[in-house]
C-alpha cells in the first residue's frame, strides 16, 4: 500500500480512530449477516431508529456486502453535518430519543419515568460528524484503513475524554458512563491491538463547565480521574492482546495531559497556561487532581503530556518548562512527552532539527520517553491557493511528490538526532478521513475565501494517499462537477515546484 509513513524505528506504529469511525469498521468487519444484525441491536447509535428492523429485513434479499452497506448509510444518516446549527444538532438529538421539544423540560426535572432512558440515549448518541463521516466516499477511504489495520500495533481513541463520560444532567450515582470507550476498547481487543488512551484533561470541556465555579470544577476532574484510572485497569485486568509473541495489557498508555500551553501568545507576548488563564486554577491544584493516578499506576504503563507544535522554538521552550514544573509537583507523575507533529508540506526542516535535539538533551538528562503522539503533513494556509485557487499553479501530482520527498527528510532528521521514539501515531489516516480538511474547509467558508467547500477536496494530509489517482486540480474538480473519472493530465512535476 502507497503510504506517506516516517522511515523510523520504534516498538509501537498506530493509528487515530473515532468512535463513529470504529463502528464503521466493526460494520465492514462482520463475517455474518448474523454478525451484522447482532451489531445493529447493540449499537446505541442505531438501535432505536424506528425503521432500523425494515433495513434488517431487507438482508433476505441482499448480499453480505450489500447489507453492510445498508447499516453503513443508516448510521451516517444519524449524524448532521458538523458544521450545521445548534438548533439542527438540538432536533437531531431530540429526534433519535424520540422526544418533543415540549417534554424536555419534564424530562430534565425527572419525573417522567423513562427519563434515565432518555438522558442514556442522548448520551449514548453521536449527533454530528466529524472527520468527514458522512463523505460518500467514506466506505471506500475506511476500507484501505481496514486493510492498513494489520501494519499497526496500536489505536489511538478519544472517547475516554471527560465530555465523553459525564452524562449531562445525570445525577451524582450515575454520573459516568464509559460507553463509547469500551465498544472502541473491544474492537482494538477483537483487532489485536494496544491503546493508547487519549486523554484525561482536555482545554476544552464543551460546555461542561459551565456554571461551575473553581472547586466545583476541581472536584469534577478528580471524580473523572479516579472513575477513568479504575476504569482502565479494571479492563485491563481482564483483556490482553498478544504483541510480539508477549501478552499484554490492552491500555498501554494514557495522555493524562493534553495542550496545556495556549496556541497563541497574549498581550504581553508569552505563551501561558490556559487552565490558570480560564479558570484560575494553578498548575499543584491540578495536579492534585491526578494523585489517584499516581498512586494506582500499573507497571508497564506509560503517562504521557502531549502538545502541538514543538516545532516552535518559544512554544516548546515554554512547554519543557511546564513539564518541569509537572515533575517537580509530582515526580513520577509523567514519563513521556507527546509531540503531536501536525505539520505542513513546507514546514522548515531547521525548526524540526533544533526541536528533535531538544527532544534528545530530555531523553539524555530527564530520561523521558518520547513519542510523536499524532502525526500528519497537509497543505498549509498559503500553500492551498496554490493548488485550488482561481490562479492556481501547483497540481496535485506534484503536491504529493514533494509531501513524499518531505516525509523522507523529516524521517532522517528524527533518524540523525538521535532520539529513540517509543510509539509513532498518525492522526489523518486517509486524504478523506482528515480533521484538517474540517478546519481548513470552515476556515475559508467564514472568511468568505471559497463559496462550497468542494472547492477544497482535500489538504492532502493522509497517511493513505487516497486522492493520488487526480493528476491534477482541474480534473478533481471536473470529477467532482460532473461525477465522472479524470482523464490522464500531461503536467509534470518539472513545470513548478512547492519551495520549502
Amino acid at each position: 500500500m502507497n503510504l506517506f509513513n516516517l522511515n523510523v524505528t520504534t516498538p509501537s506504529i498506530g493509528g487515530y480512530l473515532s468512535s463513529e469511525q470504529i463502528d464503521f469498521l466493526t460494520i465492514m468487519q462482520c463475517q455474518s449477516k448474523e454478525e451484522l444484525i447482532s451489531f445493529a441491536h447493540n449499537c446505541g447509535q442505531i438501535n432505536n431508529l424506528d425503521y432500523l428492523d425494515d433495513f434488517i429485513r431487507q438482508f433476505e434479499y441482499t448480499d453480505l456486502e450489500t447489507s453492510k452497506r445498508i447499516i453503513f448509510k443508516a448510521y451516517q444518516d444519524t449524524l448532521v453535518y458538523h458544521d450545521q446549527s445548534v438548533e439542527e444538532d438540538r432536533l437531531n438529538r431530540l429526534a433519535y430519543i424520540g422526544v418533543s421539544p415540549e417534554e424536555v423540560v419534564s424530562i430534565l426535572n425527572g419525573p417522567l419515568p423513562d427519563s434515565k432512558r432518555i438522558i442514556d440515549l442522548n448520551h449514548q448518541f453521536i449527533s454530528r460528524e466529524r472527520d468527514q463521516n458522512k463523505s460518500p466516499e467514506l466506505y471506500s477511504e475506511l476500507k484501505q484503513v481496514n486493510e492498513l489495520l494489520p501494519s499497526f500495533t496500536s489505536i489511538l481513541i478519544g472517547s475516554g475524554k471527560i465530555y465523553n463520560v459525564v452524562k449531562r444532567f445525570s445525577n451524582d450515582e450515575d454520573k459516568f458512563d464509559f460507553y463509547h470507550t469500551k465498544r472502541d476498547l473491544d474492537f482494538a481487543y477483537r483487532n489485536g491491538k494496544q491503546v493508547r488512551y487519549h486523554s484525561l484533561l482536555v482545554k476544552n470541556d464543551f460546555g461542561l463547565f459551565d456554571g461551575l465555579n473553581k472547586p466545583q470544577i476541581l472536584d469534577l476532574i478528580k471524580e473523572y480521574v479516579k472513575a477513568s484510572i479504575d476504569f482502565i485497569n479494571d479492563y485491563n485486568e481482564s483483556h490482553k492482546v498478544v504483541i510480539n509473541g508477549e501478552e499484554r495489557p490492552v491500555i498501554n498508555s494514557v495522555d493524562l495531559f493534553n495542550e496545556i500551553v495556549s496556541f497563541d501568545k497574549d498581550q504581553g507576548g508569552n505563551y501561558y497556561n490556559i487552565w490558570e488563564r480560564k479558570y484560575g486554577i494553578t498548575m499543584l491544584e491540578l495536579l492534585s487532581c491526578f494523585d489517584y493516578a499516581l498512586e494506582n499506576k500499573r507497571d508497564g504503563m506509560s503517562f504521557l503530556y502531549n502538545e502541538p507544535f514543538l516545532e516552535n522554538d518559544e512554544r516548546r521552550e515554554a512547554v519543557l518548562r511546564t513539564l518541569s514544573k509537572i515533575d517537580e509537583l509530582r515526580p513520577g507523575l509523567i514519563d513521556t512527552l507527546g509531540t503531536q507533529m501536525h505539520i505542513t508540506i513546507t514546514q522548515p526542516k531547521e525548526a524540526v532539527e533544533r526541536c528533535f535535539k531538544d527532544l534528545k538533551e530530555l531523553q539524555d538528562t530527564k530520561g523521558k520517553k518520547v513519542q510523536i503522539t499524532e502525526f500528519d503533513m497537509s497543505l498549509g494556509k498559503t500553500e492551498l491557493p496554490r493548488v485550488f485557487g482561481p490562479t492556481s499553479d501547483v497540481t496535485l501530482n506534484q503536491v504529493y511528490e514533494k509531501k513524499r520527498e518531505n516525509v523522507e527528510a523529516i524521517s532522517n532528521i528524527i533518524n540523525n538526532s538521535g532520539v529513540g521514539l517509543s510509539g509513532v501515531t498518525y492522526w489523518s489516516l486517509t486524504d478523506g478521513i482528515d480533521c484538517n480538511l474540517e478546519r481548513v474547509r470552515s476556515e475559508a467558508l467564514r472568511n468568505n475565501k471559497i463559496t462550497d467547500i468542494h472547492q477544497i477536496p482535500t489538504v492532502c494530509g493522509g497517511l493513505i494517499p487516497t486522492h493520488n489517482k487526480y493528476r491534477d486540480r482541474n480534473e478533481l474538480r471536473n470529477m467532482i462537477a460532473n461525477s465522472q473519472e479524470p482523464v490522464q493530465s500531461q503536467t509534470t512535476m518539472n513545470q513548478v515546484e512547492i519551495k520549502n
